[in-house]
């Protein structure tokens, strides 16, 4: 499980479910600078950074104590020290002033619970101890997803230390020269003196990923007059750097799904989008999900046979081809080796990265630019016709002239306003942005669809060891698969992480987690994608940080614990030693009869579920029924003219499949909508 910025231990409003937490006294003031840690803001924690000497003596030796006994070190593993511990307060207080706070009282509260338990406070126990009361806490329903939480955030924390990282064979982004681009002319920050802060335009689009960087430059060619607006940043690839903290902190969106599980939803914010922080695996949409819009929308423009033209001019494009065996690595013999002792099918995913040769971890950014993402691939094409890049710039509201967009009103973290007229208006900022944007005005509404309907692909990690040579990352890390069990909605992947990551993907502390982190070379990471039943709505957003409400419905519990026993079985037949499902209180299995006896029998709950979101789909649901859908077949909103919407908001999911490929041959195709309107 991943978290941007750590959103998973924020909440909606008052954020009163923590307030049992909440510190007082001196040390409420310490990094809040306020009375009330309430009334902090993400805006006040670079006001106020975390300073080592906050920190009192008794401080300092609960919160050491406390990380080192989930991260003791040993072997090539450094134990957690007070380095450790600084690098998480600094990335805690950075996300928001308030999660120090928690985190701190979290710890207390399980200090004080060891003494319930075990008649002495956590720090006065040994190792020993310590390591079998935290195994016990991590069985228990209610301690266990709290524990989780603080030691998501120290693994986190300490594993992007340079030192660490490096130590375990870590190698950081060196990239000293890049090539000039001579179309870099047209990008535009709005941050800075001389960005006009009045343009005219004949289409505005607001997003540059999977949707905005292909319609606008589909138009863009057509010789349209195309102004891009990005409320992220240009980046290069000198800036992949490798470190986790950096890339969540700089190039991904804070948002959070809550209900019956708390997990994070990952989107792109930076030119690119989530293109440029993926892993570059290209699907396209399933012919029954096709069949399945054709009926919904009574037409055939979506059929297999309608849509051939747009995935096939897409795919060119970005160079889609199955990955290289040469640089897929073990994995791909040893998912080869278990499904064909099942008798199950299994490929090579095909990717947007020709190039590739395993050298770093996708959802950091590509250090060697060998995926063709969107900021590689259509934009610089779009600005080589003329079109505009405005970056560091946020949408606020779309103008309207009676039902009409004519434009939007924008705004810069300098507090600029820009306003940007056009005769279309096309929104892409994706699945979570764009309602958030016409939720907040009150438009393109009247079906109460607007941030409705959102599916999230929930996906689950598995790890197991074999005594292969698995050395995962230096692979692709998504370069292979089987779709055995597509059709019910089970894919199954490989999912390699960079050294920083790997642990984040179990939920093993102590010893267990050391253990497994010097066994890294011999395990193989793999990712459970489930099409869920659950539907998730929009509720509110706070301090740049999006909620959605979702809850996991009965038949994707199901369907999860199905693709993880799937995968068991598929370790087991290729020979694994020992697997670990990201599932709390069943945290590995040393034998297959244990593994049958224990897990695949079990029955889980929601909240057990270590999941993470990439793929959040259908807020602005596409149909011809006004009252039941937000934008028509042509991606136009049923409530106002000239206003489109074109990102993974208007795909009806869940696909089963990861949606990039889809969301830019829909995109694709809207273009060819949309220039019928602009010039007309």
């Amino acid at each position: 499980m991943r978290a941007g910025r750590l959103a998973g231990l924020r909440h909606n409003g008052s954020m009163a479910w923590i307030s049992p937490l909440l510190p007082t006294g001196e040390l409420a003031k310490k990094w809040s600078g306020a009375e009330s840690p309430l009334g902090s803001s993400s805006s006040e924690s670079k006001a106020h950074p975390f300073k080592p000497e906050q920190l009192s003596a008794t401080e300092l030796r609960l919160g050491v104590g406390f990380i080192e006994a989930l991260i003791p070190g040993g072997g090539d593993v450094p134990r957690a020290d007070e380095r450790s511990l600084f690098a998480l307060m600094d990335m805690l207080n950075d996300a928001h002033p308030l999660l120090p706070h928690v985190w701190w009282h979290s710890v207390r509260f399980l200090n004080s619970l060891a003494t319930v338990q075990m008649g002495r406070p956590f720090l006065a126990l040994s190792h020993a101890e310590q390591e079998a009361l935290l195994r016990k806490w991590m069985e228990s329903t209610w301690i266990a997803p709290l524990l989780q939480g603080l030691s998501f955030a120290v693994k986190f924390a300490h594993f992007d230390r340079r030192e660490v990282y490096e130590r375990l064979g870590g190698r950081l982004n060196v990239v000293r020269q890049l090539e000039a681009v001579r179309w870099a002319k047209q990008i535009v920050d709005a941050s800075r003196d001389g960005c006009d802060t009045e343009i005219e335009c004949e289409v505005v689009v607001v997003g540059t990923g999977a949707g905005g960087a292909v319609v606008g430059c589909e138009l863009a060619e057509r010789g349209h007059a195309v102004v891009f607006v990005e409320e992220g940043r240009w980046v290069r690839r000198n800036e992949f750097t490798g470190s986790s903290i950096h890339a969540h902190k700089h190039f991904y969106r804070g948002c959070v799904a809550f209900g019956n599980n708390a997990f994070p939803i990952f989107i792109g914010r930076l030119v690119g989008g989530s293109t440029a922080i993926n892993g570059g695996t290209c699907f396209r949409t399933p012919e029954w999900v096709l069949e399945r819009w054709c009926k919904e929308m009574q037409t055939e423009e979506f059929s297999p046979t309608a849509m051939e033209p747009y995935f096939l001019r897409v795919e060119s494009r970005i160079d889609v081809q199955a990955a290289d065996p040469r640089y897929i690595g073990k994995i791909r013999e040893i998912f080869a080796r278990g499904c064909d002792a099942l008798g199950w099918s299994h490929f090579s995913i095909r990717r947007n990265a020709p190039g590739c040769d395993g050298s770093g971890f996708c959802d950091f950014g590509c250090r060697t630019d060998a995926r063709k993402s969107t900021n590689i691939t259509y934009i610089p094409f779009a600005l080589e016709k003329g079109a505009l890049l405005i970056t560091r710039l946020k949408a606020e509201r779309v103008i309207l002239d009676g039902e009409r967009a004519v434009g939007i009103e924008a705004s810069a973290p300098n507090g600029r306003k820009h306003t940007i007229r056009a005769n279309v208006v096309v929104l892409s900022g994706g699945a979570i942005p764009t309602p958030l944007l016409l939720l907040k005005q009150g438009i393109a509404n009247s079906s109460n669809q607007v941030g409705c309907n959102i599916t999230l692909h929930p996906s689950l990690g598995f790890s197991a060891i074999f005594d292969d040579l698995v050395l995962g990352k230096d692979a692709i890390p998504q370069g292979y698969g089987c779709d055995q069990f597509l059709k019910d909605g089970v894919l199954l992947m490989a999912a390699q992480p960079d050294i920083n990551y790997a642990p984040l993907v179990t939920p093993l502390v102590g010893d267990r987690l050391v253990e497994f982190m010097n066994a890294l070379p011999h395990v193989a990471s793999f990712g459970v994608l489930i099409a869920d039943h659950g539907r998730g709505k929009i509720v509110g957003e706070t301090d740049g940080i999006a909620f959605v409400r979702y809850f996991l419905s009965h038949e994707d519990v199901a369907k999860a614990h199905d693709g993880l026993v799937r995968m068991g079985e598929m370790c087991w037949a290729a020979g694994a030693k020992r697997v670990l499902p990201a599932v709390l209180g069943c945290a590995e299995y040393g034998s297959k009869s244990e593994w049958e006896r224990d897990f695949v029998g079990r029955r889980l709950s929601p909240s057990q579920l270590l999941i993470t979101s990439y793929h959040p789909l259908g807020s602005c649901r596409m149909g011809r029924d006004p009252k039941a859908s937000v934008v028509d077949i042509n991606h136009e909103t049923h409530d106002i003219k000239n206003l489109f919407i074109v990102d993974g908001s208007t795909v009806n999911g869940p696909l089963g499949v990861n949606p990039q490929l889809t969301i830019m041959a829909m995109a694709t195709r809207a273009a060819e909508k949309i220039a019928e309107r602009v010039a007309s």
